[in-house]
């Protein structure tokens, strides 16, 4: 059976979705959760829910029913972007994070301002009335707000212990984010060692295919000259325009599959190299942030939230080094290009 992530959510299933499970997904999301419109959308989607509940199709006129139904269609559209949105495709993370939070801060106020302050009012009073015998006496009012004076004094000695308890796990997550900090640090800097131990392979692995071809240019060098030496050694004898295209087309061909070859090599040892230098600034970035979350705690209104996602970014962000940028300029048939070009001037002879 398909899970809340995996199946589109529509007008019919959009009451029964988890906004949490959308909104908060670590997993997902690191430190760029949707905390304030994780908030707002669920109450969002409880009110609608209990408009639906109360039968505002009934109730309601077609152009205050339309209103409800336009309301839950924008909810199932928000709910679907958090669905398939996806961090690593986007440039900028946190400024499409940013802007949708704004896009849900407009959608509540319009639920709030049209179902809770008015449709919702209207609606419950008319089942109400549908109700009469449900209705409250004086008494049972008086005995309603006197258990909610008592359930507010229970609710504030909850909250005071509840912050206490808070201030004690802030210690304790502070602790398991310096730790973070060093295993992922110890992670970067181990796979920094493995790709610059490969660069450094196929580093000697160009320096050899270089002196190989260098080697190869020099021998069929002196070949040529050795026959040009030899036909103008002889009087009378005519050199052979064919032959010489034929030998030298094949002796270019060889050149140019060498050089495909070094042109792979070289590839080869950008992107390790490329590798490498990525995982040096993430270790960078990794022990820099221990020593970060140590001094944030230390001030009176900590911005540990902040600061992680600014590492975060800083860590995965893609950046300019330079090593694969010089492959991608390199043609993926040199062997090709350079035959066409020759039988192009063969021809034109």
């Amino acid at each position: 059976m398909a899970s809340e992530e995996q199946k589109d959510i529509t007008a019919e299933n959009v009451f029964d979705v988890k906004v949490a499970k959308l909104a908060m997904d670590n997993s997902r999301f690191g430190s760029l959760v949707f905390d304030r419109a994780n908030e707002k959308l669920s109450k969002a989607q409880s009110w609608l829910k209990e408009a639906y509940d109360l039968g505002y199709k009934d109730l309601l006129l077609r152009s205050e029913a339309g209103q409800v139904e336009s309301l839950i269609n924008q909810l199932v559209e928000h709910l679907q972007w958090l669905r398939k949105f996806d961090i690593g495709a986007v440039q900028n993370a946190k400024q499409e994070h940013d802007a949708f939070e704004a896009r849900v801060d407009g959608f509540y106020d319009t639920v709030y301002r049209q179902i809770v302050m008015v449709i919702l009012t209207f609606l419950r009073e008319e089942r109400r009335r549908e109700n009469p015998n449900q209705q409250q006496t004086d008494e049972e009012v008086k005995k309603v707000i006197q258990i909610r004076t008592d359930l507010e004094n229970e609710l504030k000695k909850v909250r005071e212990e509840t912050e206490k308890l808070r201030i004690a796990g802030k210690e304790v997550g502070s602790a398991k984010g310096e730790r973070a900090a060093v295993r992922l640090a110890s992670h970067f800097d181990l796979e920094t060692r493995n790709y610059k131990q490969a660069a450094d392979k196929w580093f000697w692995a160009v320096i050899a295919s270089y002196a190989i071809l260098l080697g190869i240019l020099w021998y069929l060098g002196f070949l040529a000259v050795s026959y040009f030496s030899q036909v103008s050694a002889v009087p009378g004898t005519a050199i052979d325009a064919g032959a010489i295209w034929s030998i030298g087309i094949a002796k270019l061909v060889i050149i140019a599959s060498l050089w495909y070859g070094l042109s792979f090599i070289v590839k080869n040892y950008n992107v390790n190299s490329h590798l490498a230098a990525v995982n040096r600034h993430r270790a960078a970035v990794a022990r820099t942030l221990e020593d970060f979350i140590a001094v944030e705690e230390q001030q009176e209104k900590p911005r540990l939230s902040e600061m992680l996602q600014n590492a975060t970014e800083s860590m995965f962000k893609h950046a300019p080094i330079g090593f694969v940028s010089k492959t991608e300029k390199e043609s993926s048939t040199p062997v090709l290009q350079i035959v066409n070009d020759l039988m192009g001037i063969k021809n034109q002879g």
